[in-house]
């Protein structure tokens, strides 16, 4: 049976799309670190600080024939470490703006098995920042999350939000990300993990070091560099 949904990628060095097509991504890519994270959940009981890069890579444009629609990526991968170094967590995915609808989406994938698909709105503020806001549901057939059969007896994740801040001057974001998971029982809990990352301008000298745990919502401690 055919697709109902053709998507046509258009892979080819002259495809590239300009800047100001990426809409509110456009400052997002690079690489940015952040030594001054924090992870919080209550089930098992987790409150950690972490610190973390993560590499934005812009992608070629990909035509949506069916819906008439052009979709902007930037692929992104990001890894954590907790306070002595040792991996922490992993994540690849990537962020997309549809300029037609004005739409932005996050596709995410962890290796516990579970992936999200998140979508949601673009926020210019007053003081020029920019705020990406995308949520996501277990059931929902559009910003939906998938489970493995092992996810789904442990801890399946229900409910999804993420709230990425850049600043004005795009060099500097600030994230929350908000997990609600089910425990044996329909018992709900929820996961926070939150950061305060700098753009990079120059390569790191060494490994980060953590510093002071953000407190919630504010992410950017006046020790962060």
């Amino acid at each position: 049976m055919r697709a109902l949904l053709l998507l046509v990628v258009l892979a080819c060095s002259s495809c590239y799309a300009d800047e100001n097509v990426f809409g509110p991504l456009a400052m997002l890519e690079g690489t940015w670190f952040g030594n001054s994270g924090r992870s919080v959940s209550p089930a098992p009981p987790i409150d950690t600080c972490f610190t973390e890069t993560i590499t934005f890579t812009r992608m070629f444009p990909v035509a949506n024939d069916v819906a008439g629609n052009t979709l902007y990526a930037l692929h992104y991968e990001q890894y954590a470490y907790d306070p002595t170094g040792n991996p922490l967590h992993h994540e690849v995915g990537e962020w997309l703006w549809d300029p037609t609808t004005k739409t932005v989406s996050r596709i995410a994938a962890v290796p516990r098995g579970q992936a999200v698909l998140a979508g949601g709105v673009a926020t210019l503020n007053g003081d020029g920042s920019t705020v990406l806001t995308v949520e996501a549901q277990r059931g929902n057939d559009s910003f939906g999350i998938l489970n493995t059969p092992a996810a789904l007896a442990g801890a399946p994740v229900v409910h999804f939000q993420s709230v990425f801040t850049l600043d004005e001057s795009g060099a500097l974001l600030t994230y929350v990300d908000t997990t609600v998971a089910l425990l044996p029982g329909n018992e709900r809990f929820t996961h926070i993990n939150a950061d305060c990352l700098h753009k990079q301008t120059q390569p790191t000298n060494g490994p980060l070091v953590p510093k002071e745990c953000p407190d919630l919502p504010n992410l950017c401690p006046t020790t962060a560099a």
